[in-house]
């Protein structure tokens, strides 16, 4: 006889559930090609570099961010070659896993069925599988939160083998924080919910701060240099997004549109009003998640004021985990029984709706490099060139040409790249292949009196311009 069967089911439907958000991460993983970014870490992560070439790179390309990422997939590119088209893969693996730990977390905070609501919203989360398809940190950085709030709770729940989940608390949190900043606030937010325990329950707060000073002082110690170049902007590049942030704490980004964004913003706002008892009033842990959801705001927003404003929505990946714990938690903690059917039946209905549009009817909305370079293989022309950069402060072109080059579209198609300065008469005509990164770009050679224009194709992104000698 069979022990704890419905346990057996939930399993099951729980593999089912992570199994299909996994499926559905591999489908369409190369979908797009690869965007400014993605370029900027497939350049770094370059196998054939040195250790000291590679961090050169870095510091050069994208001193913006911890350098972890890069390095791990130097070593991933190492192990399966050096392939834009294999390269997602890796946030892959980072996605794949990160699914596994919503429901985990979710089962630390509740122990009923409740963590298949929230393994089911997440494995159809439209936001977590792009960026789990994106050759950059943040795939890394939502895994990295997940397991480091996993083992805080492990933590909290169970005092006596506090020792043992110290150890990968300790090692996560410190692979969390290097890999982005922003997951600084998670710790934060810990420390915060820490003190409220404490003053409020009088619960043990000496070995957790200990913890905490001992993971901060590991990772200062890793990341001084880049944390020092990082406060000394006076400037940031996303100093504009404010206007994002307003339109519904970039739910809309989150959730695939702006219906859905605010369906879900509304949700929880009224989930938490209506359990506002049980979140603020009894000893549980929904208000560390609450917490966390505040500081995700406040702490840029304040280091905004103090500096300048830094805030992007893929910075803060990991609000995910608490707002769709709390939706997920808090819903199966109303009273009414048919309001409570009728509000999982309604977040499940229109999620998957939303997730077989986004899937199904995607757009384009990366560079269309490889549309282009076919239509160039058909065109009989097989000269090309790709527009050198101009801004010298940042390579874009050295980027653009590392992409291109190793995609290897002169192989596979019998293209011919010449360098802009090697025009000569003897190159009767050419397509021009101009990167547009922002609507300000300039892609003409008009200062070159030799060439006419015949034509120009324009895809996203990317325009094409077919010259001929006069």
């Amino acid at each position: 006889m069979l022990k704890n069967p419905n346990k057996i089911v939930n399993s099951i439907i729980y593999l089912v559930l992570v199994s299909v958000g996994i499926f559905t991460i591999f489908y369409q993983i190369n979908f797009d090609g690869f965007w400014l970014d993605e370029m900027n870490s497939f350049y770094v992560a370059d196998p054939s570099l040195s250790f000291q070439e590679t961090l050169l790179r870095h510091n050069e390309t994208d001193w913006h961010n911890p350098k972890l990422f890069n390095f791990i997939l130097k070593n991933f590119f190492y192990l399966i070659g050096y392939d834009p088209s294999l390269a997602r893969y890796l946030p892959f693996i980072f996605g794949s896993i990160s699914l596994f730990m919503f429901g985990a977390i979710s089962y630390q905070i509740k122990k009923d069925n409740t963590f298949l609501i929230t393994t089911f919203l997440a494995c159809i989360s439209i936001y977590l599988i792009k960026y789990s398809q994106e050759l950059r940190p943040y795939s890394l950085l939502l895994l990295t939160s997940s397991l480091n709030i996993f083992f805080y709770f492990k933590l909290l729940n169970n005092p006596k083998k506090k020792y043992i989940n110290s150890i990968p608390f300790i090692i996560f949190s410190i692979i969390n924080y290097s890999t982005h900043p922003f997951s600084l606030i998670i710790l934060f937010s810990q420390f915060f919910f820490s003190l409220y325990r404490y003053f409020l329950f009088k619960k043990s707060i000496h070995f957790l701060l200990f913890l905490y000073l001992l993971i901060f002082i590991f990772y200062l110690v890793i990341n001084l240099d880049y944390i020092l170049i990082q406060i000394s902007f006076k400037k940031y590049m996303l100093s504009y997004d404010i206007k994002n942030v307003l339109d519904g704490f970039y739910f809309p980004r989150f959730f695939g549109s702006k219906i859905m964004g605010y369906t879900y913003l509304i949700l929880l706002f009224f989930l938490i009003i209506k359990n506002r008892s049980i979140i603020f009033k009894e000893i549980n842990n929904y208000l560390f998640f609450f917490i966390l959801i505040i500081f995700c705001y406040f702490i840029p927003f304040v280091y905004g004021i103090i500096n300048t404003p830094v805030l992007q929505d893929r910075y803060i990946i990991f609000i995910l985990i608490p707002v769709l714990v709390l939706t997920s938690c808090l819903i199966t903690e109303l009273k009414n029984k048919r309001f409570k059917l009728f509000l999982i039946l309604f977040i499940f209905v229109i999620t998957l709706s939303n997730h077989f549009i986004e899937i199904f009817k995607r757009v384009n909305t990366k560079p269309q490099f490889a549309l282009a370079f076919e239509n160039i293989k058909d065109s009989g022309i097989k000269n090309v060139i790709l527009y050198p950069q101009k801004d010298t402060s940042y390579p874009v072109g050295n980027l653009v040409i590392n992409y291109v080059k190793n995609i290897n579209f002169w192989v596979k198609n019998n293209l011919d790249f010449y360098r802009y300065e090697e025009l000569t008469n003897d190159l009767k005509g050419f397509w021009l292949v101009c990167y547009k990164p922002n609507l300000d770009y300039d892609c003409e050679i008009s200062k070159n009196d030799k060439y006419k224009i015949l034509e120009t194709i324009k895809f996203y992104q990317v325009d094409l311009s077919l010259y001929k000698l006069k």
